[in-house]
């Protein structure tokens, strides 16, 4: 099996080093581009399959695959256990809702608002970073979630009551290129799943792809340094202070991003939108797909938001399974429950997580017909 070798750190950056890589990632632009028109087809296929609700799971986990890459590049890279992240997507939204709803802003410049502000407290509050580590680091980050959550609520009932936060459709400048604008609109306005798809697409993409790059770059080779040792890391010459900033600021900024799309995409959000098991569905995404890696972090949404859709289809179409009537009657505590069983046979059998699966498919591939 031939292998490429890089012999300085400028090739180290290339996301794509390998033809086999080129020829992949060509596969998944084509796959990419015809997944909403597959969607939106006119179709019914057999068995009731949710043949419909397919692309409003893609969107979702086009989200969180933004939000679980930032949650691995600092507890996966860095190993900075932080469980603040549903503070950061509150974040995002007072900006969306301070600055797009109240004030008018445009749609970009509340997205570009919402990552410089989640920069910027993410620094902050790293602070604590600096002098705690394991545990005592949670717990601190967890102070900052009911912090922010705090906040939040006295942010909601001051401005919008009891109602929520309602948001209006996005709007695209129509003098962007490529853009279908027709004559006499204001902008393009991105609504309906179709619009939104290629949206979310190109935000997860330029997100995820920025993170990667960064995790190939000197600061993620010291990330990894702080995440083995950070006194070591600081005696071969790592600004350890610097890193750890720097890998809160970056990873709080890209929730925050996320933070305001979501809130965007849902078009309201209320009192409880924000509640700490979203950190734990973020925790299960990076380590189901795969523990510091970005395609983990992607593996891990795409799987969790799209799997229980498979459960709850079959579980109701599928002929044995319909007729058990354990199965119907808490349809919600078995679809948990398969789904948990599912992530321990994947822990236990591939403690790499799906990126583990991938990889074994294309060494047994690549090492064809001389696979054992």
């Amino acid at each position: 099996m031939a292998t490429r070798y890089t012999t300085d750190y400028r090739q180290d950056l290339r996301l794509l080093r390998t033809r086999p890589q080129q020829v992949l990632a060509l596969v998944l632009v084509i796959v990419a581009i015809a997944v909403p028109f597959i969607f939106t087809m006119d179709y019914r296929p057999p068995m009731n399959f949710p043949w419909a609700s397919w692309l409003t799971n893609i969107n979702f986990a086009l989200f969180a695959a933004i939000v679980a890459a930032a949650f691995n590049l600092l507890l996966g890279y860095t190993h900075q256990i932080s469980v603040a992240h549903a503070a950061f997507l509150m974040l995002g939204t007072i900006v969306a809702a301070w600055m797009g709803v109240i004030h008018g802003v445009p749609f970009l410049l509340v997205l570009v608002a919402a990552t410089i502000s989640g920069a910027i407290v993410g620094a902050i509050v790293a602070l604590p970073a600096l002098r705690f580590r394991g545990l005592y680091l949670l717990v601190a980050t967890l102070g900052v979630h009911f912090i922010f959550l705090f906040v939040y609520r006295v942010f909601l009932v001051h401005y919008f009551g009891f109602a929520g936060i309602r948001f209006e459709r996005p709007t695209l400048p129509g003098w962007l290129p490529f853009l279908p604008v027709e004559e006499g609109e204001a902008g393009f306005m991105i609504a309906g799943t179709f619009r939104w798809y290629w949206f979310l697409l190109l935000m997860a993409v330029l997100s995820i792809g920025f993170m990667s790059n960064l995790v190939r770059s000197r600061e993620g080779r010291a990330f990894r340094a702080i995440a083995e040792h950070d006194v070591s890391a600081s005696l071969i010459g790592i600004n350890v202070t610097k890193t750890k900033l720097l890998a809160f600021s970056v990873s709080s900024a890209f929730v925050s991003l996320s933070g305001a799309l979501s809130s965007y995409y849902l078009g309201a959000r209320g009192e409880d939108s924000f509640n700490f098991g979203l950190v734990l569905n973020f925790a299960i995404m990076i380590i189901v797909g795969g523990y510091a890696t970005m395609r983990g972090a992607v593996f891990g949404a795409f799987f969790f938001y799209l799997a229980p859709l498979l459960f709850r289809w079959g579980t109701v179409n599928t002929p044995i399974l319909r007729d058990i009537d354990v199965l119907q009657r808490y349809e919600s505590e078995t679809h948990l429950a398969i789904f948990g069983i599912l992530i321990i046979l994947i822990l236990v059998l591939r403690p790499a997580g799906l990126v583990g699966v991938w990889d074994s498919i294309k060494n047994y591939f690549a090492r064809w017909p001389y696979t054992t």
